[in-house]
């Protein structure tokens, strides 16, 4: 199955919506990790804001928090890619020399 395929199917004209629609719909707790995304994203956006640099600290534990959503939801996209065809995330990484 193409993108395109993938898009048609929930409905959605760009391909990272189409990934995110199949991981919340396909993946165990795929909707949750992106939830949880959308809320740390929303915090850290917020803090950001309203600090100078007050609390960086807190920051740098909000930045680490959606890092690790940000890993979650990549690693349940390449199960989609896997699924449908499609290239991951780990595919357009640069490989380490001598492997």
């Amino acid at each position: 199955m193409s993108i395109l395929d993938l898009t048609k199917r929930y409905k959605r004209q760009k391909s990272r919506q189409a990934v995110n629609a199949a991981i919340r719909e396909e993946i165990p707790g795929g909707a949750e990790t992106l939830d949880l995304g959308t809320k740390y994203s929303g915090r850290l956006t917020s803090l950001r804001a309203k600090q100078g640099g007050a609390q960086p600290s807190l920051e740098e534990v909000y930045a680490e928090i959606y890092a690790d959503l940000q890993r979650l939801r990549d690693v349940m996209g390449d199960e989609i890619a896997r699924r449908y065809g499609l290239k991951t995330k780990l595919d357009e990484q640069p490989q380490p020399e001598g492997n």
